[in-house]
């Protein structure tokens, strides 16, 4: 096996082990709990809390605008990274004389900063941003045009260390006539974990 290739699958390894067990939180109106606190549990005729049915629900994903930072935290709430989405862009131009048209319409940018504040190293993909529509449909990370990747300074797969911080460029190749885009940061089962509105 080559160097290269033990290396990729190590990241997908780290990958998977950081995010099966992350969430993104924030505060605010945008972070997933209104600022009154979430709202009051329905109860039963006899006064007892009504059961959803689903044992383990997960929480709603937190929810940002661009520009706004997502903590990453694991499961007992200890911080892991921040998160920022940021300078959200959209042309129907390629990026270079060498690159190819979106084939849907129009590329998405986004500008996103990972840094970590926690004690473990903390991986990091383009891979886990995704543009997801209001019906539910998602666009991944090289879906489309080629032209995705003919961006300056994209987004890394790397491992940071505590206390590195890394900005890039993630690219989306997506339909310019559906409105109610979100960037989502999502885990490999493609949980949501957290989401920004683009304007």
């Amino acid at each position: 096996m080559s160097s290269r290739v033990l290396a990729a699958w190590l990241v997908l390894v780290l990958v998977t082990l950081t995010g099966c067990n992350t969430m993104v939180d924030g505060t605010g109106a945008l972070s997933g709990v209104p600022t009154e606190g979430p709202p009051p549990a329905s109860t039963s005729e006899t006064g007892e809390p009504e059961s959803s049915g689903d044992p383990d629900p997960e929480p709603p994903a937190a929810i940002f605008d661009i520009g706004e930072t997502g903590t990453a935290t694991d499961e007992s709430g200890s911080p892991l990274a921040d998160i920022t989405v940021a300078e959200a862009m959209e042309t129907a131009e390629p990026p270079d004389e060498f690159s190819d048209p979106p084939a849907n319409g129009t590329f998405l940018s986004v500008t996103v900063t990972i840094a970590n504040i926690g004690d473990e190293v903390f991986a990091v993909a383009p891979f886990d941003f995704l543009v997801r529509y209001p019906d539910g449909d998602m666009v991944r990370y090289g879906d489309g045009s080629s032209g995705v990747f003919g961006y300056d300074d994209p987004l890394d797969v790397v491992d940071l260390a505590p206390g590195e911080t890394i900005t890039g460029t993630v690219v989306f190749d997506v339909d310019p006539d559906v409105d109610g885009q979100q960037i989502v940061y999502s885990d490999l089962s493609g949980r949501v974990l957290g989401a920004w509105n683009v304007p």
